[in-house]
């Protein structure tokens, strides 16, 4: 019997060069690959706000309960992060005439 949510095995040894969406990397592993994460997403959830006038903070807060509320639909079975983009930063300053320095009074 299939549960909801989905329950994940370790990599198989023998084949380091391949992981399957069902299987979950070593714990070492598992927390470089958090590391690299982050750092990576930290970029665009601080940098796109701050671009566009906007509090980081409340980007970082938006984004980490989307994130959650993303993995609980899917049942955990669609590994997404989901962070601020840089797709509309030119339509926010235009739409906003931002000048760049502290929050974006036209929001």
């Amino acid at each position: 019997m299939s549960s909801w949510f989905p329950r994940w095995r370790r990599v198989d040894a023998a084949r380091q060069d391949l992981v399957a969406p069902d299987e979950t990397l070593p714990p070492a592993q598992t927390l470089l690959m958090g590391v690299q994460h982050a750092v990576a997403m930290f970029g665009s959830t601080v940098l796109a706000p701050l671009l566009m006038g906007f509090d980081p903070n409340l980007a970082i807060l938006m984004s980490g309960i989307g994130t959650l509320l993303f993995f609980v639909i899917v049942g955990g079975r669609v590994p997404s992060y989901l962070g601020s983009s840089f797709a509309f930063i030119g339509v926010v300053i235009a739409a906003t005439g931002y000048g760049g320095s502290g929050g974006n009074p036209s929001i």
